[in-house]
């Protein structure tokens, strides 16, 4: 592995747990298949994927479940049982953040695989999960009530208006703070619409799902937007200083994924010929 083929993944795993310092299959899955791609062997990736998580204090989830599994082994290889204490004693060891670390296992990933576990090892498990249980036709009461007053809650008749606009909450408000803050960090690192998962493009994609008619801050996830489409064009134009159309081509495509100053795009697609001048 060149210092080049490093760096392109020491940044890609960046990318990857910058934001929740945290791998999950499909990730680590993606980065080894891009890897290899590249003509990265496994064993290099491997050690490149440790090195870097141990300084970010980052995890595997990988890692994690593999862990976990060795500690379910342990526990019913002998009596095929596994009771409420052995299980709280192995999810501890595993969704605790261990020394150096910043997360645990995610709790969903865990219980998904303990059920998993139990059923193809024919292991009994005994914990009470009837405490948890609801009488499904209360469940679905509940399900009808809160549905209901959430699409109350969230969308209102506007006055004077035709149809609904989205009414927004604080926690509305909270959530598009936390993407437009993750938004701003990933344009910062060039993640602009790459990895498709933990890009600029992105969170603004989830911010107009929320505020589609930009209520609130729609002026800064718009600037946001208009940097990203002229960093593209920038882009475009140097591939189409250099006679490849082509490469412009594919940046002018990006810079449309954004949604945002198509009138500029079209008129650098005019003025690059890549559509003809109306008459």
């Amino acid at each position: 592995m060149n210092q080049a083929e490093q760096q392109w993944l020491e940044n890609r795993i960046d990318a990857a747990v910058g934001d929740d310092y945290y791998l999950d299959r499909d990730e680590e899955k993606g980065i080894k298949e891009e890897g290899a791609a590249k003509g990265i062997t496994v064993k290099d990736i491997e050690i490149v994927l440790r090195t870097e998580l141990d300084k970010q204090g980052a995890v595997s989830e990988r890692i994690l479940l593999d862990e976990l599994d060795r500690l379910l082994r342990q526990f019913t290889d002998n009596d095929k049982k596994l009771d409420n204490k052995e299980e709280r004693d192995a999810l501890d060891k595993v969704l605790r953040a261990a020394p150096g670390k910043k997360k645990g296992l995610d709790p969903r990933a865990a219980e998904v695989y303990v059920s998993s576990f139990c059923k193809v090892n024919g292991v009994v498990r005994t914990t009470d999960r009837n405490r948890f249980a609801m009488p499904v036709a209360l469940a679905i009461a509940v399900l009808v009530l809160v549905g209901g007053y959430l699409l109350y809650t969230k969308t209102g008749i506007v006055t004077g208006g035709v149809g609904l606009t989205v009414k927004l909450k604080d926690n509305d408000k909270s959530e598009i703070d936390d993407l437009l803050r993750r938004a701003v960090v990933y344009a910062d690192k060039s993640q602009y619409t790459d990895p498709p998962e933990k890009s600029a493009k992105a969170c603004i994609d989830c911010i107009k799902q929320i505020d589609p008619n930009g209520e609130y801050r729609g002026d800064e996830v718009k600037l946001l937007a208009q940097r990203i489409v002229g960093h593209y064009i920038s882009l475009a134009e140097k591939r189409y200083a250099n006679h490849d159309n082509t490469g412009a081509t594919k940046w002018l495509e990006r810079a449309k994924l954004l949604n945002a100053d198509m009138e500029t795009i079209r008129d650098k697609e005019r003025e690059f010929g890549f559509i003809k001048e109306e008459k």
